[in-house]
């Protein structure tokens, strides 16, 4: 049965897009696709995009899919800041930064937000392995990921709206390179964003 081979050659994949599957298959038939997403073989995410049903399994199978459906892009902003353990609340939707459009979208019952940022700020992350996928996922590093927050969160300014954010400050004290976060400042060349992120090490006593 050719969905039962499709799915062995697939697996450490988990998610695929078109031109993987037509790779593995070239003459296949768009119509095994709705098949077989009908009988629950497959999932479609969007623009191409499918999954095994297993996929969701994965913790960040979510920041997997907005690194490849959107792209290019990293994740950063809240999601990253939980990543992290500097924010103390859930964070419900996937945040990320892209040189390509802004977008906000709900793909398989999940929201997604990308923030469009200039391609020579469109540095600072990492790559972080998935658990049972081949994928590495693109992630901000704690210093970036703080510069992308006051960028596009500017509307945090001020102690009140800073201190409001109850950031971590032993995961401040002991994570974060200040230097490193004054190189990605520098980048940006923005002096009010300057000012909010040395608010911010004041209001946390971070030296």
């Amino acid at each position: 049965m050719i969905v039962m081979d499709f799915i062995n050659k697939v697996k450490e994949l988990g998610i695929f897009s078109i031109a993987d599957i037509e790779l593995l298959y070239p003459n296949i038939d768009k119509r095994r696709l709705f098949e077989w997403k009908k009988k629950g073989y497959i999932d479609k995410i969007r623009n191409g995009w499918y999954c095994l049903p297993e996929f969701f399994k994965e913790p960040y199978s979510s920041w997997i899919i907005a690194n490849l459906v959107h792209t290019p892009s990293y994740i950063s902003l809240e999601s990253a800041l939980d990543y992290y353990g500097l924010i103390p609340e859930g964070v419900f939707m996937t945040t990320s930064v892209t040189t390509n459009r802004p977008l906000r979208i709900a793909m398989v019952g999940h929201d997604y937000s990308f923030s469009h940022i200039r391609r020579d700020l469109f540095v600072g992350y990492q790559l972080v392995g998935a658990d049972r996928y081949k994928w590495k996922i693109r992630v901000a590093d704690l210093e970036k990921a703080i510069v992308d927050f006051f960028y596009f969160r500017s509307h945090y300014q001020g102690i009140r709206e800073i201190s409001g954010l109850r950031f971590n400050e032993p995961v401040l004290r002991e994570n974060l390179n200040i230097d490193r976060l004054f190189q990605y400042l520098e980048n940006f060349k923005n002096k009010e964003l300057e000012g909010r992120v040395r608010q911010m090490l004041e209001i946390y006593t971070i030296a």
